[in-house]
């Protein structure tokens, strides 16, 4: 079945890789780029606009003639190089950049929507989280403000009667263009040896690649029930685990180790959060509905092949 698809967010590293994916499978797609995204921008959208989510009037004028069936909004502020600024400007596109594209949607004869959230949740409890699971909505500082943005998108979303309403809660997101990919803001740290292990490295990272969130929008634009669905690999991992192996992969230093106090005094609170705190997450719910298998079950498999450590 061939749809009408509009994309926000399609320069971004999701969009990049879900654009050839909608074309193959024969949908009509209107990508929307940021006005001042650097080139190259995508080439496989049927039409290429220029905008912002954040000036609704012409946002209005842009769906109304895209009059698409299915909205994606998987536009984010992450490509900043500083962290705390991208967090800033996603926390916005998901608040204001949200109402306005819900708005312009429902005026331009939408049905359905599906949007990237963050399986962010509260810390503590047993075992990995579900999609019960609250969101870590008190954590302080950009971290907290991001997280309780996604929870305002949700219930934007899902307030929205009108529309059928898919919320992909993505992992720790990696692969080309990510800040886990080489010269990546993550990366560098890591060969900086400015990234350590906390304590006992308990802090839990559910992966997510961009190709499979790509194949995960993909679905949920016209195969899944309406609701809210963790997009995630199958193996949340410790950063005791994953931390020094993919400091391996890379060539970079041996992780040190802190101790909480020592971390708390040299390092951010996400920082920390992430390393000795954090929760991760389950992929059961999708995997149930549709089928949904990543192509990259583990975080091993996708950081040797985003550094070409396969063998011949």
């Amino acid at each position: 079945m061939s749809l009408r698809v509009f994309v926000a967010g399609a320069s971004g590293v999701i969009g990049r890789s879900l654009l050839p994916r909608l074309a193959a499978h024969g949908h009509r797609v209107t990508a929307l780029v940021h006005e001042n995204a650097p080139s190259p921008v995508p080439e496989t959208a049927d039409t290429l606009v220029r905008g912002n989510l954040l000036e609704p009037e012409r946002l209005c004028g842009i769906l109304e003639d895209a009059a698409p069936e299915v909205v994606v909004h998987v536009a984010s502020g992450f490509r900043e190089r500083e962290p705390a600024v991208g967090m800033r400007r996603t926390a916005r596109l998901r608040q204001q950049g949200t109402s306005n594209l819900v708005a312009a949607a429902l005026r331009a004869g939408a049905r359905r929507i599906v949007a990237q959230s963050v399986a962010a949740y509260e810390p503590g409890g047993t075992g990995v989280a579900d999609e019960r699971t609250p969101l870590f909505t008190a954590a302080p500082g950009h971290w907290g403000e991001a997280v309780r943005a996604a929870e305002r998108l949700e219930e934007l979303l899902f307030d929205t009667s009108e529309l059928e309403t898919v919320v992909l809660r993505l992992g720790e997101l990696y692969g080309v263009g990510t800040c886990y990919a080489r010269h990546g803001h993550l990366h560098d740290r890591v060969k900086a040896s400015e990234l350590p292990l906390v304590g006992r490295g308990s802090g839990v990272t559910s992966f997510t690649h961009v190709e499979d969130a790509a194949r995960a929008v993909l679905l949920a634009s016209h195969e899944v029930e309406p609701a809210v669905y963790n997009i995630v690999d199958n193996e949340p991992a410790e950063s005791a685990e994953w931390l020094p192996a993919y400091a391996g992969m890379i060539g970079a230093p041996e992780p040190v180790s802190l101790t909480p106090e020592q971390a708390r005094r040299q390092l951010d609170w996400e920082t920390v959060h992430r390393l000795a705190e954090q929760r991760g997450a389950t992929n059961f719910r999708f995997r149930e509905a549709t089928g949904w298998r990543p192509r990259w079950p583990t975080w091993r498999e996708g950081f040797a092949e985003l550094f070409g450590l396969w063998p011949s």
